[in-house]
C-alpha cells in the first residue's frame, strides 16, 4: 500500500513534465488536457482515487475560451493535470441529464439561460464563468471562479493534487507559493502580501551527508533530522523556501540537531548505522525510506532519529513555518517523552508569527 501511495506521489511531477494517459479521449483544440465526461468520474474513482477539476463553463463565456487557448494550452500544465487529476469539462447550461456521486441531475429549464442542478450544486449556487471547482480525496468542494492565469492556477493545483488541505489554508498555502517563486508574479501581487506575512529567507540550514552525521550524533548525542523529498514533490520546495531559509527554524535546526537531506528516489547506495541501502526500482522508494518511514511514503517527510541509528518517529506533508518550529522543539527539548504534543503546543511560545 505505501508503495503504491509513493508512485501516486511520483505522478506529482514538476510543472515541465509531460506524462501522456493512453486513454483516447476527445480534446478540445488547442488544449491538451485530456478532458472525461462527468458521468465517468464515478466509475474512474472507483478504479484509482485521484482529485477532481472541473472546469465549469458556458458556451458564450469569453473567458472561459480565453482559458482554454491560454492556461490550459500549456504543455506543462496540460502535463500535470493529466498526471494528477481526473479534468472534467461541465457546461453549465447544458439539458442533458447527468450523474455524479450516484445522484442524477437535470436541466429544470425556464427562461432566459437556464443553470444545469449540478452546476447550481457544485458552485453552491453562486454562477460566475469560468469557475474551477476542485474535490480534493478528502470530497470536499472548492470553487474558484474567474479566469486564472499561469501563474495563478499552479498553487491551487498543487494545494489539492498532493493533499496539502489537512495541515495548511489555501490561503497561506498560495501566500508561501507566491514568496517561493515571487518571479512568476507580478510585483503588485507580491506587494499584497502584508510584511509581516512575507517568510524570512535569511536563514541557512548546515546540511551533512550520512556517515558525518552518524558520526556527529554518537559523539554529541544529538538527534538527527532526516528531511525526506523528491524532485517532482511541489510542496517539498515550498517547505525549502518558507522553513528553511527561515532564520529562527534554521538556528534551531543547526543548533539542536544534525541534518541531513534524504532523496526518496535517490540512485546512490548509503551506508547508516551500519546497514546499507540501495536504491529502489524505477518509481519505487529507496531501501531507507522504507526502513525508516513505518506510516507512510507520503513527501515531505520529517523522521526524528536517534543517536543509536533508531526512528524516534516519522511526520508526513507540508507543515506551515509556525507549526514546524513547535515541532522542532518539541522533539530538540525531548518533551516527547513525557508530553503529547497537543499539550506541549499550547503552552509553547513561538518566534515565528504566521
Amino acid at each position: 500500500m505505501k508503495h503504491r501511495l509513493f508512485i501516486v506521489f511520483f505522478g506529482l511531477a514538476v510543472f515541465n513534465i509531460h506524462l501522456k494517459n493512453l486513454r483516447a479521449q476527445e480534446l478540445i483544440a488547442p488544449s491538451e488536457v485530456i478532458w472525461y465526461d462527468i458521468n465517468q468520474v464515478d466509475s474512474l474513482l472507483k478504479q484509482q482515487a485521484r482529485p477532481l477539476f472541473i472546469d465549469v463553463y458556458t458556451e458564450w463565456c469569453g473567458w472561459c475560451t480565453h482559458m482554454m487557448k491560454t492556461t490550459f494550452a500549456n504543455k506543462s500544465i496540460a502535463g500535470y493535470m493529466n498526471s494528477n487529476y481526473y479534468n472534467i469539462r461541465f457546461d453549465a447550461e447544458t439539458f442533458d441529464t447527468l450523474t455524479f456521486q450516484g445522484k442524477t441531475y437535470t436541466n429544470p429549464g425556464g427562461e432566459g439561460k437556464p443553470k444545469h442542478d449540478l452546476a447550481k450544486f457544485l458552485m453552491n449556487g453562486r454562477y460566475s464563468f469560468p469557475t474551477i471547482v476542485y474535490m480534493g480525496r478528502n470530497q470536499q468542494f472548492f470553487p474558484v471562479p474567474g479566469y486564472q492565469s499561469i501563474p495563478q492556477l499552479e498553487p491551487f493545483l498543487v494545494y489539492f493534487a498532493e493533499d496539502l488541505y489537512a495541515n495548511v489554508s489555501l490561503e497561506d498555502f498560495n501566500r508561501y507559493f507566491k514568496s517561493s517563486y515571487s518571479k512568476n508574479f507580478e510585483k503588485k501581487e507580491l506587494d499584497a502580501i502584508p510584511s509581516n506575512l512575507r517568510p524570512d529567507s535569511t536563514g541557512s540550514v548546515k546540511w551533512y551527508d550520512y556517515a558525518t552525521a552518524e558520526k556527529m550524533s554518537k559523539e554529541s548525542g544529538k538527534p538527527i533530522l532526516l528531511s525526506a523529498y523528491t524532485t517532482w514533490c511541489q510542496s517539498c520546495r515550498i517547505s525549502d523556501s518558507v522553513n528553511y531559509r527561515s532564520k529562527i527554524i534554521a538556528d534551531v535546526i543547526n543548533e539542536k540537531f544534525i541534518p541531513v537531506k534524504l532523496d526518496a528516489a535517490g540512485t546512490q547506495t548509503v551506508t547508516f548505522f551500519g546497514n546499507t541501502y540501495k536504491p529502489g526500482a524505477q518509481f519505487a522508494p529507496h531501501d531507507i525510506v522504507k526502513a525508516y518511514m513505518k506510516q507512510s511514503y507520503q513527501m515531505p517527510a520529517l523522521v526524528f532519529v536517534n543517536s543509536a541509528g533508531q526512528q524516534i518517529t516519522e511526520i508526513h506533508g507540508f507543515i506551515p513555518p509556525a507549526p514546524f518550529e513547535t515541532i522542532l522543539n518539541f522533539f530538540a527539548s525531548e518533551a516527547y517523552k513525557t508530553q503529547k504534543y497537543d499539550d506541549y503546543r499550547k503552552t509553547f511560545v513561538n518566534k515565528v508569527k504566521f
